[in-house]
């Protein structure tokens, strides 16, 4: 069966400090860049541990550090125990696939 699973990086435990004001596009192209990182090792880890056979999509990169998965339970299982990802399931809709 498969499910859709939301990985994103797992948060530190510093405390908030906002950002200092900059410019909105410097900003967008430096989610960019990290969004397109993440979703790079997320994929590495999905390959180094031989899980990319249980999954049949992944999200492109947006502006964000966050990966959609169309996958397997096992491999969410395998991404919660990864002590770099936080990983769930999406809600679902109900829409037709």
């Amino acid at each position: 069966m498969w499910i859709e699973a939301i990985v994103m990086p797992r948060e530190e435990e510093k405390p908030y400090r906002p950002a200092p004001q900059r410019d909105r596009r410097a900003i967008h192209e430096a989610g960019c860049s990290e969004s397109l990182q993440f979703r790079d090792a997320v994929l590495n880890y999905l390959q180094t541990h031989e899980l990319m056979g249980a999954v049949k999509w992944v999200s492109e990169p947006g502006s964000l550090p966050m990966v959609t998965l169309r996958c397997q339970e096992r491999v969410l299982e395998r991404l919660r125990q990864a002590p770099h990802f936080d990983a769930g399931r999406s809600l679902s809709m109900g829409l037709p696939s």
